[in-house]
């Protein structure tokens, strides 16, 4: 281990030394995966932003609170009678949420598709003998919130983009879809628009993105005055692929899926007399139609930790606080993960200087050390979920299992080295003058001796 760690040393003092960190702020610790010793360290307990590097506390919060076992369910109910001769609902249809990030999600099999979910939503409706309703609401009164939440601390670019987007206890299509974009003939000319596919319903999309020499930041602008208009702004690449599209945040995604049911009741020859909307239940009786189940806790860390879904942080903070009541959902992002960090570490000296507002990093305010970050990885190896769920759920980075993290000009990563029983966590901010790209690369060249 001596040799490794001098190895370690001799590259971070060759990093350090780089033009490009030379005002940047910079922490490094190294533990002993054993016994919790501190191997190596450099401005150990300097907050800086964690990045996605937070999801690891987020993780292993919502194994400790929920299980790994947790799984969420969406109901299909409706209000009011069914006329035997007309096949009349006299009542609405709601799909109620309990937060679930997967439903209608692409990642996982077949069940948790949107096209196969909307098919069985239809066919439980058609069994009921329903053949015209009132309307489809898209329900969350678990959360007692209409509104699609987003966080205090993300940027007006950020949660135009699908990594920014927002969450609610009914989420569909991981609160995503994607605009087709092609550039102008010249440069400074409008870019132009091709296929939207699966676009939110109401929403007017009003472009006004420009062609450029090099690619540029390029987002969907929300307007909140209750207009349903969306501003595309920014730059695209007058060599941008044939295939470039926009990731896009959806505005509401309750009444995403209550639309999308919707239409495909209508396309089903049921008629629905009213638009999709979205609204807490109001009826003193109801009946089920479906249960849908998504994949357990332990099958949605992968791609949160993996593909890195801030939705998803989101979400489990909301599901904590919903089922423990440790907080209200508002609160949920800057308390539950203090609480679960006071209870794993025993001391409450770990959230001196810690600041969190979000569960998943992405917010700018977060401040976390490299210390308190190595000591929660350390001390979680002791749960019975860590070998087969937690660890296994880590993304394998350049050879090593570690969760990386960035925003502009900050990288971050934290994991393990199990061969050589290494705990370790790293993050830098204020980098200068050098693209993300060659910064990773230089900082998986230190990384490296620790293998």
């Amino acid at each position: 281990m001596f040799f490794k760690l001098e190895n370690f040393t001799n590259a971070w003092q060759k990093y350090i030394e780089e033009s490009h960190v030379a005002h940047a702020s910079y922490s490094m610790t190294i533990l002993d995966a054993q016994t919790g010793s501190i191997l190596f360290q450099h401005a150990k307990d300097i907050g800086l932003p964690p990045a996605s590097s937070l999801k690891t506390i987020t993780a292993a919060a919502a194994l400790h609170y929920l299980g790994p076992n947790y799984t969420y369910e969406t109901l299909l109910q409706y209000s009011g009678t069914i006329h035997p001769e007309t096949g009349f609902l006299d009542g609405y249809i709601y799909i109620v949420g309990s937060g679930d990030p997967s439903l209608g999600s692409w990642r996982y099999d077949k069940m948790t598709t949107a096209d196969l979910i909307i098919k069985k939503w239809v066919d439980a409706i058609k069994k009921a003998g329903i053949k015209k309703c009132q309307g489809i609401i898209g329900d969350t009164s678990q959360w007692n919130n209409t509104q699609t939440l987003l966080i205090d601390g993300w940027t007006w670019n950020d949660i135009g983009h699908s990594y920014g987007t927002g969450h609610s206890a009914l989420n569909w299509r991981e609160n995503e879809f994607t605009i087709a974009v092609q550039p102008g003939p010249t440069i400074n000319s409008p870019a132009h628009l091709g296929e939207i596919k699966n676009p939110p319903p109401r929403l007017q999309i009003r472009n006004e993105l420009i062609t450029s020499t090099s690619d540029g930041e390029a987002s969907l602008y929300f307007s909140f005055d209750g207009s349903n208009i969306g501003y595309l702004r920014g730059f695209v690449s007058i060599n941008a692929s044939a295939d470039f599209s926009l990731h896009c945040a959806v505005p509401n995604s309750a009444l995403y899926v209550a639309d999308e049911l919707t239409k495909a009741l209508r396309i089903n020859k049921i008629e629905i007399e009213q638009e999709a909307t979205v609204d807490l239940i109001k009826a003193d009786r109801v009946i089920l139609l479906d249960i849908h189940q998504s994949p357990p806790l332990s099958k949605l860390l992968q791609p949160f930790l993996r593909n890195s879904i801030n939705m998803y942080g989101e979400v489990f903070i909301k599901t904590i606080a919903h089922k423990t009541q440790q907080s209200s959902l508002l609160d949920a992002p800057v308390k539950i993960l203090p609480l679960y960090i006071k209870t794993l570490l025993n001391n409450e000296k770990f959230l001196n200087g810690m600041t969190l507002m979000d569960g998943s990093g992405l917010s700018r305010s977060n401040r976390l050390s490299t210390y308190t970050l190595t000591q929660i990885l350390f001390q979680i190896q002791k749960e019975a979920w860590f070998n087969d769920v937690y660890y296994e759920a880590f993304p394998i980075i350049n050879g090593l299992r570690m969760k990386s993290g960035t925003l502009m000009n900050t990288i971050a990563y934290a994991g393990y080295v199990r061969e050589n029983s290494f705990v370790f966590s790293f993050m830098i901010n204020n980098y200068y003058g050098e693209n993300p790209s060659d910064m990773r690369t230089k900082i998986w060249s230190v990384l490296d001796t620790l293998k």
